[in-house]
């Protein structure tokens, strides 16, 4: 059976945050607490983004706490989102965006990330302190990135065009510099629609 993964990272107003927050964050927090989500990231830790190990990664991290609420983000975005700004709406058939962009960074640059394997909801005072990480973790140099692309469409099953896979590789840093020079908020979400 087929099916589409998604994945969107969603620049929105703090108000919007702040009445979202208490739905979404002790959610995505139990789940990156949970003893499962801890020994799963514990077994990457230690293997790293391995040919051997990546369906059994890319499982592991498909979508989950904010794909049980999808109808909810939905709602959040549809109220909140700054339409002035720049969003990453990415898609893969039969792959999930978000766990082959984590599978492509490896452990130590994916721990740069908030929430939880592409889940996560922050306040612009977050998202400010967060810039210099998700920078960090997408400084490429030609080798690197040439290395990431060819992990990722690996995990993505070759189901992903190349403006997508671009999308995940090249997306965040722009879309994070855009929310935190105008005070946004961020929502981001994996889920299948």
């Amino acid at each position: 059976m087929s099916f589409l993964g998604m994945w969107c990272v969603v620049p929105m107003r703090a108000d919007a945050i702040m009445r979202y927050v208490p739905d979404f964050a002790p959610a995505i927090e139990a789940q990156a607490t949970d003893p499962d989500s801890l020994a799963f990231l514990q077994r990457w830790r230690a293997s790293g983004s391995t040919e051997a190990g990546r369906h059994d990664f890319v499982e592991s991290a498909a979508p989950c706490v904010l794909d049980e609420k999808i109808c909810l983000v939905y709602e959040a975005w549809e109220h909140g989102r700054d339409p002035s700004l720049p969003y990453l709406a990415v898609a893969a058939r039969n792959s999930y965006p978000a766990a082959g962009l984590a599978y492509a960074l490896g452990p130590e640059c994916f721990a740069h990330l908030p929430g939880w394997m592409g889940d996560f909801i922050l306040t612009p005072d977050q998202v400010r302190h967060t810039l210099p990480d998700i920078e960090r973790a997408f400084t490429w140099t030609p080798a690197t990135r040439r290395h990431a692309a060819q992990l990722l469409t690996a995990a993505l099953r070759d189901e992903c065009a190349q403006d997508d896979l671009d999308a995940l590789l090249d997306g965040l840093p722009p879309l994070w510099r855009a929310a935190t020079d105008a005070g946004r908020g961020l929502l981001a979400a994996h889920f299948i629609p």
